[in-house]
């Protein structure tokens, strides 16, 4: 009887926080992200130990919490690596140590967080393939891994283990880690760029490599820039689009195939607002909607297609956006409520829906329950019975059911049905025993949700 009273409660507390994500990363075949309420989660491809929750032997496909600590405010999910940080600025990282990566002085892989060293002022984090750099509270930047190419900027091509501080400035506010490059802006403005410049991705007119970061231009008016796979993109104070690097899927967005090794402006427009870039390029305007361009081999790019796309277009089932992230071959997307969408390649589950299904277009993934979720008390349409073995028979008395959508307590879609009907049955006979969250929306947009148990 206590257990059953409890689960209730249990419902609220969870719902009212499930899967309302502060920060989500896209990496190389995982995710990570970490809620509202301070916990880290991953999902995804396990192989090197990048999930953090100890030896595990096949991918997970939904959400699974790291430790229990709920301390965390910053996750950056890297190339089979994961990086955090707590609220009491300590780093903390696990998964692929390829030439010290990780930064804790070994080149071993790590299947949980192990902080790194005992400094407690780390600010953010950027890691790809090979290499790593951070930037602290005191504006100075850091980097570790590998240095084939100089991509670390300390003037040597020697790989670090642990964390060495590049030159002795102290007004780095952003930095960006590409396959074998890096690039950075400074509180003044200016774009920083070093390593390798074979594609033109330094933007510094050459294709020679650069041990030290060197500064790309002359101009000062700069607000962000991200370093893709092998290319760059940055968006000027006026809201100007530029690009520069390797364009062979027609990453860089100019209508060409050819790498350009200077920025160049893409388009006219002046409200752009933020990018994100793997081989394929996701975009922000200040009005809300996504713009994609670059490679779509497996979807990535959301329009249905498998076509590369030289130039932004607009992605028509995306407005009032908040937040996007980039994985290798597929992304995620928030909106103002916090409801997060998926799309492309899921081949190892880093799209969190609890399947391993490629997804063509977006589709929801995490609902924000308690941000984005209006509850409406309408006894026109209902379900029964209530508790149930798993099926379950929905009915309404004046407008048709639109659509149906089950979420467990984690806020996970586990259920979803499109079509226009008076009376639907759904079997859920398949799910674990527990609570659930049903949404039914009518014909008229108007929406029910209620408590579901199964049995």
């Amino acid at each position: 009887m206590r257990l059953k009273l409890l689960i209730p409660a249990l419902f609220i507390i969870l719902s009212a926080h499930a899967q309302c994500w502060q920060k989500i990363s896209a990496g190389n075949q995982f995710a990570a992200a970490v809620k509202n309420d301070g916990t880290l989660w991953t999902w995804g491809d396990y192989q090197y130990g990048q999930l953090g929750i100890g030896n595990v032997t096949s991918d997970i496909g939904a959400p699974a919490q790291v430790g229990i600590d709920n301390d965390w405010t910053f996750v950056f999910a890297g190339w089979y690596s994961t990086f955090a940080i707590k609220n009491n600025g300590t780093l903390w990282a696990w998964g692929q140590n390829t030439y010290g990566k990780l930064g804790d002085g070994t080149t071993a892989n790590k299947n949980i967080p192990i902080q790194i060293g005992t400094d407690s002022n780390w600010q953010s984090i950027s890691s790809n393939i090979n290499s790593t750099m951070g930037i602290k509270t005191d504006g100075s930047l850091w980097a570790w891994g590998g240095n084939q190419s100089g991509q670390l900027g300390d003037g040597t091509y020697t790989n670090r283990t642990a964390p060495v501080r590049i030159g002795l400035a102290n007004d780095w506010t952003s930095i960006s880690v590409g396959t074998s490059h890096s690039v950075g802006r400074r509180a003044d403005g200016t774009l920083w760029a070093w390593g390798i410049g074979i594609n033109g991705q330094l933007g510094l007119g050459t294709t020679q490599f650069i041990n030290v970061p060197t500064q790309i231009g002359v101009e000062t008016n700069w607000a962000f820039v991200i370093a893709g796979e092998q290319h760059s993109i940055a968006i000027k104070n006026n809201g100007t689009l530029w690009a520069w690097g390797n364009n062979a899927s027609g990453q860089l967005g100019d209508g060409t195939t050819v790498s350009k090794n200077v920025p160049i402006q893409i388009g006219v427009e002046s409200n752009w607002s933020k990018v994100m870039s793997k081989n394929h390029n996701l975009a922000l305007k200040t009005d809300g909607t996504l713009w994609v361009w670059g490679s779509n081999s497996s979807y990535q790019l959301g329009d249905g297609t498998v076509i590369n796309r030289t130039a932004p277009q607009q992605l028509s089932a995306a407005s009032g956006l908040l937040n996007v992230s980039a994985g290798l071959s597929f992304f995620f997307y928030q909106n103002s409520t916090g409801t997060v969408y998926a799309c492309g390649n899921n081949s190892d589950g880093m799209l969190g829906d609890g399947s391993f299904l490629n997804r063509q277009t977006p589709v929801e993934v995490f609902l924000c329950t308690g941000l984005g979720f209006t509850v409406f008390d309408d006894h026109a349409s209902q379900f029964f019975p209530n508790p149930s073995n798993g099926i379950v028979y929905l009915q309404s008395k004046t407008n048709r059911i639109q659509s149906v959508q089950v979420y467990d307590l984690l806020g996970k879609l586990v259920l979803n049905e499109n079509r226009m009907s008076n009376q639907m049955q759904l079997d859920l006979s398949d799910k674990r025993k527990g609570v659930y969250l049903i949404k039914i929306t009518s014909e008229n947009n108007k929406v029910i949700t209620q408590k579901l148990v199964i049995q």
